[in-house]
């Protein structure tokens, strides 16, 4: 499978926000998360994408 996982980078650590990302979207100012069986996680506001591995299958956001 090609799913990817989303990453908070905090203090420079990593820090999983879900595993087996398989789509994102832009809504309202905000980045929606959905897995492939349909579960789903809004980011707050303040978080940031800062990159996305496609190699590593990792979506990387931080906070201002």
């Amino acid at each position: 499978m090609c799913e990817s996982k989303a990453i908070l980078l905090r203090n420079g650590e990593e820090e999983t926000i879900m595993d087996d990302v398989a789509l994102l979207e832009r809504i309202d100012h905000k980045y929606v998360l959905y897995r492939i069986d349909g579960n789903k996680i809004e980011l707050p506001e303040e978080y940031r994408l800062l990159r996305i591995d496609f190699l590593k299958h990792k979506i990387y956001f931080k906070t201002d």
